[in-house]
């Protein structure tokens, strides 16, 4: 459904109680989303209580029909509050505000919807719309923090084209501008404070007072005569030169552009001195902190521990499949008589069926091939495909079940006997050799448990983890040399910009004094043709735009109306400083090519907040075609903030389409608290908005609060803050973990982390390498699919190695160009692909006792 109504902020200026001075609007109203069940519109907001100092929009409705009733407030007791009505005499829209207090000192209403959380209802246009106010701890500093790293992404984004087009003619530094653009800077500079010395001036005539001999007599001369007789000063007739001509209007026009493009090249190169200079001191810090000793996760080992002992343990194991088995049944139709059997599993075959021994009384020996030299299988019939995941290989079971028994001679001459599990009504674990060695496994566990307790929780690497980590070791130095380096160029950049800023400033001053007007028409005047200063001050600011990529004046101008942007609407600023996340990764991190048109599209979702609009990116060599939408609508009607379609080509020439779906949630830790914690935002999102289409997507949530992870599953340092469904972590995905990977949560807080970028890039490069692929093997070679890249850096050079391990299956790879090593490898359990992608960079969770090996997101395997 379709709102007949918008929610803005406004900063309204009274003139007193009733008497509207001015009315400004914030950027871009609030997102409203319709909500199916409870048949109203909700939109969210946030109010800061830790901004003491900070002027606060006023929340605001308008009606996009007409109506004949007022909107009004309910409130959770039925209370109706009624809305002031605020015309806005520029525009001549009529807006409705809360008034509910009068401060005098501010001149301003205010109401309690600004100063409280909770929930409440506006009725307006026939429409209800639920607000939904939180309350977050963010402080004025850190808001600004969002506010700034915002506009400074924009512009780097914009004019730093080489971040993302290669093989350019000119010598680029990784400041973002060229060598030759420096110098073009020095030389405007130089001619423009040439210009300041002699300007371009006309005599323009004025009256003042001269001596009586110099006066050239004006009418008022006469009148100063005959009413006031002899003075020794009269009014006269003179000139004064102005230098408020043509030329000098578009010299300070063309000055002035000049000043602010160089003012964002300093504020982007600044930017990527810190952000370099973090990246330096986090890869020295991930280098030093490479041992031959690892610090164990004491939690984690106790936690893994204690399910190998319940895993382990006959009564555990059955009281878990019987809450399996209850589920299954709770979905399927009324059972037919069931009888006592006693099963016996060996091998599982490749069709999900397994070799077995079968016996009704439990003082029988058993009915298999060791005793009788006939095979005896155990299957599954139509409709119960569902029981298969209840059964292992190597166990026995006690069930109660209809089981079809059928004899018959195979094509050798052999007999066989197959039983086919047609219901199940009661299933109890026994015993078996799978048993026994899952009990052996826990008491070695708790042997080494014991070991690693008693040296306080550090343990020595073995021989082939030391042999991995050295892998690790040396792709961080070589991304510690590459971004040395990028730190150094960038900083000689700033160095020999940031002064210049000053002069343009002072320059810009000395000319404003002159009396001097901007103005963008270009004269039609011969002095840009015979002044070599007003010529060089021409040319330069046209020569300055097309090297920073911004010849386009619409695009230009689009920039500067986005640094008008304010902190009126945190939650929304927070969705586009994610999007501008997503590009960066896309564009800086993995070398993807964007459409021609990119900068238009995202400067409209920036500026207007346009909905379903779309930014294409393409990788030839990987040969992906990856669509980025902002707000499109699914097909169940949903409207996420972010779809990534990802169009693919295998390495046998088929083609496929997977779809990602992010949201960002601008939630302080009591927010999150407040909507039930991560697990029912994801959950929300995932299962009941159906993000997921039935789940087919994978479905992310984008947040900045520290404390998200009540309980880590992970012990990486990621671990702490984001969850990438890599473990089951929650109640409701603890019985089935056939969507790993599917669902999760990244911290995203500039803040809160030096390194937020890589949140983005670990998640993206998940899907990009994992999400898009076909994990559950089969037999199948452990390498992927689609064409592979390193999560690292990006790069498509890869060497493949050789492998020294007894699994034919598995490939290695190097990167080229940074040298990260990636494995590639399947759980021995369930078959499930695995990628090792070194310490840092993997998505799936480390053992905790082998902190370089890792856990099956499948099964997650332990015995």
């Amino acid at each position: 459904m379709k709102a007949k109504f918008e929610v803005k902020y406004l900063d309204i200026t009274w003139y007193d109680k009733n008497t509207v001075v001015s009315v400004t609007e914030s950027f871009i109203p609030l997102k409203l989303e319709f909500e199916d069940t409870l048949k109203h519109f909700t939109c969210h907001t946030v109010i800061y209580p830790k901004t003491d100092g900070v002027k606060h929009g006023q929340l605001a409705f308008r009606a996009l029909t007409k109506s004949s009733t007022a909107p009004y407030f309910e409130r959770a007791d039925g209370q109706r509050i009624p809305l002031k009505k605020v015309l806005d005499k520029d525009t001549g829209k009529t807006w409705w505000v809360e008034a509910d207090v009068w401060l005098k000192d501010n001149k301003r209403w205010a109401g309690k919807s600004h100063r409280t959380a909770g929930n409440i209802k506006a009725y307006l246009s026939g429409q209800i719309c639920q607000i939904v106010i939180g309350s977050s701890e963010f402080t004025a500093e850190q808001l600004n923090r969002y506010l700034s790293d915002f506009k400074s992404d924009l512009w780097e984004l914009i004019l730093d084209e080489n971040s993302y087009v290669t093989g350019k003619a000119k010598k680029v530094q990784e400041g973002g501008i060229s060598e030759e653009s420096i110098q073009l800077v020095n030389n405007i500079l130089s001619h423009a404070q040439n210009i300041l010395k002699k300007p371009k001036s006309e005599l323009r005539e004025i009256q003042t007072l001269k001596p009586r001999k110099l006066v050239r007599p004006v009418n008022r001369t006469f009148m100063e005569l005959a009413t006031k007789g002899e003075r020794k000063f009269l009014t006269s007739r003179a000139t004064e030169p102005s230098y408020n001509v043509p030329e000098n209007r578009y010299v300070l026009f063309a000055l002035q552009r000049i000043h602010k493009i160089l003012k964002q090249l300093v504020t982007i190169s600044k930017s990527k001195v810190n952000r370099l200079e973090n990246t330096v001191t986090k890869l020295n810090e991930r280098l030093e902190a490479f041992s031959d000793v690892k610090q164990i996760d004491e939690e984690l080992v106790l936690k893994d521990l204690k399910r190998m002992q319940s895993l382990s343990n006959a009564v555990d194991i059955t009281n878990g499949l019987h809450k399996q088995l209850e589920s299954i049944n709770n979905n399927k139709p009324r059972q037919s008589t069931t009888y006592l059997w006693y099963l016996k599993l060996s091998k599982k075959t490749e069709d999900g069926s397994f070799f077995a021994g079968v016996k009704t009384n439990p003082n029988a020996p058993w009915f298999e091939y060791e005793s009788v030299k006939e095979t005896v299988i155990l299957k599954f019939g139509n409709g119960s495909e569902n029981y298969s995941p209840l059964f292992e290989p190597y166990f026995e079971y006690e069930v109660q079940a209809n089981l079809a028994n059928f004899s018959g001679i195979s094509q050798r001459d052999t007999p066989y006997h197959t039983y086919t599990l047609l219901d199940l009504t009661s299933i109890k674990v026994i015993g078996g050799v799978g048993l026994q060695k899952r009990h052996d496994k826990y008491l070695a566990a708790k042997q080494q448990v014991d070991l690693i307790r008693n040296s306080g929780w550090r343990k020595q690497l073995t021989s082939q983890e030391k042999l991995e980590q050295d892998r690790e070791k040396r792709s961080v130095q070589n991304q510690l040399e590459t971004y040395s380096n990028q730190h150094l160029s960038v900083k000689l950049v700033y160095e020999q910009l940031e002064p210049k800023l000053h002069k343009f400033k002072v320059l810009l001053n000395q000319i404003e004094k002159l009396g001097v007007k901007p103005s963008s028409t270009f004269p039609n005047s011969m002095t840009f043709v015979q002044n070599i200063d007003y010529q060089a001050v021409h040319s330069g600011y046209k020569r300055i735009r097309e090297q920073t990529n911004l010849t386009d004046e619409d695009l230009l101008l689009s920039l500067e109306k986005v640094e008008d942007i304010g902190l009126i609407n945190m939650p929304l600023l927070y969705e586009r400083w994610c999007l501008l996340q997503m590009i960066k990764v896309l564009v800086q991190n993995y070398h993807y090519q964007p459409t021609d048109d990119w900068k238009r599209r995202l400067l409209k979702i920036i500026s207007t907040g346009r909905h379903s609009e779309s930014m294409g990116f393409s990788n030839e060599v990987l040969k992906r075609d990856l669509k980025l939408r902002y707000e499109p609508v699914l097909a169940n009607g949903r409207t996420p903030d972010f779809v990534m379609d990802v169009n693919f080509e295998r390495k046998n020439g088929e083609r496929f389409t997977k779809r990602f779906v992010m949201d960002a949630k601008f939630y302080s830790n009591g927010i999150l608290k407040n909507n039930g914690g991560i697990s029912s935002v994801v959950k929300h999102l995932y299962h009941e908005k159906n993000y997921s289409e039935n789940g087919a997507n994978a479905v992310f949530v984008l947040h900045p609060a520290k404390a998200a992870i009540e309980e880590k599953v992970s012990p990486q340092l990621w671990g702490q803050d984001s969850y990438l469904g890599e473990l089951a972590m929650f109640d409701w995905d603890s019985s089935s973990r056939q969507l790993y990977h599917q669902y999760g949560a990244i911290c995203a807080n500039p803040i809160l982390r030096l390194r937020y970028l890589d949140e983005f890039q670990r998640m993206i490069g998940m899907f990009l390498q994992y999400g898009i692929e076909e994990n559950s093997l089969g037999g199948r070679p452990d390498d992927v699919e689609s064409m592979n890249f390193c999560i690292a850096c990006g790069s498509h050079q890869l060497t493949r190695k050789d492998t020294n391990t007894g699994n034919q299956r598995s490939a290695w790879y190097e990167c080229d160009e940074c040298k990260h090593f990636t494995v590639y490898n399947h759980c021995y359990s369930c078959n499930t692909r695995l990628i090792k992608n070194g310490d840092y960079w993997s998505y799936h969770s480390q053992m905790p006792m082998e902190p370089l090996n890792i856990k099956c997101p499948a099964c997650e395997s332990l015995l």
